[in-house]
């Protein structure tokens, strides 16, 4: 695409706020192409620039807003280093007029390429130092063989207004929301758990719960809250259901803590830093949600658990291996080499149990276990009178002292206290959290086996998460796997050991195989 005896080669520049409610970009294409063959001009890139555009920092090809304000340190073309705003597009199309790549730039209008003065001032560098020629469809954006001045003058005077224009929406759109704020849904892309309400007035507008999302919402804050799962597990677990995001990109650990530290949610609104109540159904109940937030947010949170590979099999790193003598060594699964998974010792190569085998017989031994008659009582805790109340204000307690450490950990920053008052001050804070959460698990103590209760175990268990069906393993009983001896056809049901824990009475008799 270099240009060569006095041919112009031009890049074509489109840039769209939402490809999904816009015109189809081949006709928007086609209207540039033609004008770029009126003027003579041999197009060698088209650049297409979107507010929701793939790539992002993270290089995972999720898309990623490429908004007028998120902003980054670039090389100029005059080789000075500036924050400007994260364009890449733009940036690639002053690379090829700096380089001779191109020596034309087509545009649609002025606003749609130069997002604010600073950017116009880019492009008015580039276009002088490479002598580029820029022409738009409006006639807005006017620049022959490096801009005359009055080219020039005319491209900051519309530059400017344009961003004065974009700055008074934002204004208006900002001052619109703090008025109908607990009155209407902002707008925007709906959030997950909910969706918009098409028959909400104007000005009114709200939101419906999508009934499966909320489902998923409820189960996810449960496994945080009531049983330790890690984000990762159930991120992975939403993966391979096939649950689909608002968005249509893969579950994380970060998009599913995005989507669960929503006040939304909670049916709350934050306005002016105050919680107003909203107009739509919460789907978790505010005081919980507070927790769930907080549990998330917290600085000293350990998230070693959201990183690290979390297990494909039901007692992988749960059961014990029978033939170590100590009896606390765990196994856990490995496949390769075209065998099927299977259980090994961790220590020593002494163990081989084909794992999906045990991993049924488990299930079908737990699935029994949970379909006796005391399932209505088993492991049930007992009310407690006051406990909500209790945990209300142990909660609101919580969160002051989790501002206070934040507020310490900024002045700290900022020179106002030295390392010695930090250290006293996080003591202090976080001895009193701790009772605190002592407290809690005492006054709020979550149901065990909640999902069972009057329900099939069956289908119960089919429904649930891998990482929530080994909370179950890990709650009723200790498994041990010995060899399987000498080698004969079928699983023998016998070289797995299962131990009932606390007050988990075995059944009569497990005949599952």
């Amino acid at each position: 695409m270099s240009t060569q005896h006095g041919a112009t080669t031009a890049d074509l520049y489109l840039r769209l706020s939402d490809a999904r409610r816009e015109e189809a970009l081949d006709g928007r294409e086609a209207k540039l192409r033609a004008m770029a063959a009126g003027l003579g001009w041999t197009v060698g890139r088209v650049i297409i620039e979107n507010d929701m555009t793939p790539g992002g920092g993270n290089g995972n090809g999720q898309l990623r807003p490429a908004s007028a304000f998120k902003r980054r340190k670039i090389t100029l073309p005059s080789g000075r280093t500036e924050l400007r705003t994260v364009r890449p597009g733009f940036r690639s199309m002053l690379d090829d007029l700096m380089t001779g790549r191109a020596n034309a730039i087509g545009v649609e209008d002025l606003d749609r390429t130069m997002r604010q003065p600073r950017d116009g001032e880019d492009l008015l560098d580039a276009v002088e130092m490479s002598g580029a020629t820029c022409r738009s469809l409006s006639g807005s954006l006017t620049l022959t063989s490096g801009g005359t001045d009055a080219e020039r003058f005319t491209a900051r005077i519309l530059a400017a207004t344009a961003s004065k224009s974009s700055a008074d929406t934002a204004r208006r759109v900002a001052d619109a929301r703090e008025r109908l704020a607990g009155q209407s849904w902002h707008g925007g892309q709906r959030p997950f758990g909910y969706r918009h309400d098409p028959d909400a007035p104007k000005y009114h507008k709200t939101l419906i719960t999508d009934a499966a999302e909320a489902a998923v919402i409820t189960q996810a804050a449960a496994d945080v809250l009531d049983r330790g799962t890690s984000l990762k597990a159930i991120a992975r677990d939403l993966r391979d259901r096939g649950v689909p995001t608002v968005t249509g990109t893969a579950w994380s650990a970060s998009t599913l803590k995005d989507i669960l530290i929503k006040p939304c949610l909670a049916g709350i609104v934050i306005s002016g830093g105050a919680e107003l109540a909203a107009p739509w159904p919460a789907i978790i109940e505010p005081d919980r949600w507070r927790r769930l937030r907080d549990t998330l947010t917290d600085p000293e949170r350990r998230t070693n658990g959201q990183t690290g590979n979390a297990p494909r099999w039901l007692v992988s790193k749960i059961a014990l291996c029978g033939i170590c003598a100590d009896g606390k060594t765990s196994v856990h699964a490995t496949s390769g080499g075209g065998r099927p998974a299977a259980y090994r010792c961790e220590e020593r190569n002494h163990l081989w149990r084909d794992a999906a085998h045990v991993d049924k017989y488990i299930a079908d031994v737990v699935v029994k276990r949970l379909s006796k008659p005391d399932i209505a009582d088993l492991l049930r805790p007992p009310p407690r009178p006051g406990a909500s109340a209790d945990a209300a204000a142990l909660r609101a307690e919580a969160r002051k002292l989790r501002d206070r450490k934040a507020a310490q950990m900024r002045m700290h920053a900022a020179g106002a206290i030295d390392d010695a008052d930090l250290a006293a001050g996080m003591k202090e804070i976080r001895g009193r959290l701790a009772a605190i959460d002592t407290q809690l698990a005492a006054s709020n103590e979550p149901d065990p086996l909640a999902e069972f209760r009057d329900r099939p175990a069956a289908a119960v268990w089919e429904s649930l998460s891998l990482s929530r069906k080994r909370d179950v393993v890990r709650l009723l009983m200790t498994v041990t796997i010995r060899p399987a001896g000498r080698k004969g056809p079928g699983f023998r049901p016998d070289t797995i050991g299962i131990e009932w824990k606390g007050d988990t009475p075995a059944p009569q008799q497990v005949a599952v195989w």
